[in-house]
């Protein structure tokens, strides 16, 4: 088997079984999303406008402690350090690494939308299809700098803490263009017509990517 695939299927068994990460990100997620709702429903015709950015926001403070829960339980069983021992070289670990936290990144963007459309706008499901190109897109390069960061991070003592100011800041780009590419699905655009942030998305992943595979060898040696 793949080596790349196997230890994606590995990360992903632990979950099934545990949950553990899937619970913590919901729980914020779903928290942040009643929030917002309140606050959208107590001026209403600001509800529209607030959308794009709730989204975000609560995508992102859900992913960035999942990110950190997923390195510090490697860090605690001490799965990487094994992972280094074994000969699969080290851009093949950061891609699986990088592949399961998306997977349950994108897992949780699916959960945002379908809760949002409840708790928000009902206008989030109608296009909800279209609204799932830049936010998928925005989780690829999202996470490749999140799984960068939580391997360097996972070893201080404030990782919980450092991980969101370092993440956001990098990952503000990424945030960005996807908020504006969702703000312009909302208000009616099709997919054609989001090509442009679509396109600006695919380059911020791809130099994210390369970043990571580049340095995640570097960081993991330290």
């Amino acid at each position: 088997m793949n080596p790349i695939i196997a230890l994606v299927w590995k990360d992903l068994s632990i979950e099934l079984r545990t949950r553990e990460l899937v619970t913590s990100m919901s729980l914020v997620a779903f928290l942040s999303l009643v929030i917002l709702g309140l606050a959208a429903r107590s001026t209403p015709p600001a509800a529209s406008g607030i959308t794009p950015a709730a989204l975000w926001v609560t995508v992102a403070f859900a992913a960035t402690l999942g990110l950190a829960r997923a390195h510090a339980l490697d860090h605690e069983r001490e799965a990487l350090q094994g992972l280094l021992l074994t000969p699969v070289s080290r851009s093949a670990l950061f891609v699986a690494k990088w592949a399961s936290n998306l997977i349950l990144v994108l897992v949780l963007e699916a959960a945002v939308l379908l809760a949002s459309t409840a708790l928000i706008d009902p206008g989030i499901g109608r296009r909800a299809s279209v609204l799932a190109l830049p936010l998928a897109l925005g989780a690829v390069g999202f996470t490749a700098t999140g799984t960068l960061l939580g391997a360097m991070t996972v070893t201080t003592r404030l990782r919980e803490v450092l991980l969101p100011i370092l993440l956001l800041p990098l990952a503000l780009p990424v945030i960005i263009v996807s908020v504006a590419a969702i703000a312009r699905a909302l208000e009616g655009a099709g997919v054609a017509a989001l090509a442009g942030p679509l396109k600006m998305l695919a380059a911020y992943d791809v130099v994210f990517a390369a970043l990571g595979v580049w340095l995640f060898a570097h960081v993991v040696e330290e």
